[in-house]
């Protein structure tokens, strides 16, 4: 076998083994989250990733699906359930009605404030042994990771 069979070979076992890890912690943020969303009042944890997409401004509702890499389908349902119980309410784009516009409300706002509290994410656990350059290069590189995949489902 060549060295540039090897390299791939090592190359695909790093991407393996990248996936398999990011299934893993997903798992586990999956489970810390359901907890941590039953304190506040919320029912999943999408609910907790619609809200934070909400913090910075309201959305539509495919802007909050591509935020959640959540299916316009589903995303309605859960904004439903959202406004049911009060976290946020919808509105028409002033600009075209067909346009459903999604804003947090002050109730929604206190459970994300509630959300923060818990610190699952502080420096003092989680994150302890990794400095600043090494989190903001994996951001980039897991932001650009979710990019390709996006442009990989678009594909013929």
């Amino acid at each position: 076998m060549g060295e540039a069979a090897l390299d791939k070979d090592k190359d695909d076992q790093l991407h393996g083994n990248i996936v398999v890890n990011i299934f893993r912690c997903s798992n586990l943020l999956e489970r810390i989250g359901r907890k941590l969303v039953c304190e506040v009042g919320l029912t999943s944890v999408h609910q907790w990733f619609i809200l934070s997409s909400l913090a910075e401004g309201d959305l539509s509702l495919k802007q909050l699906g591509q935020n959640t890499q959540v299916t316009k389908q589903n995303m309605t349902g859960m904004i439903d359930r959202l406004k049911q119980h009060q976290y946020v309410t919808t509105y028409e784009a002033p600009d075209d009605r067909r346009v459903t516009l999604v804003r947090i409300t002050d109730k929604g706002q206190e459970a994300l404030v509630r959300l923060e509290q818990f610190d699952i994410f502080g420096t003092q656990t989680n994150f302890k042994h990794l400095c600043t350059d090494d989190l903001s290069s994996f951001n980039r590189c897991l932001l650009q990771l979710i990019r390709n995949m996006n442009e990989g489902q678009h594909r013929p």
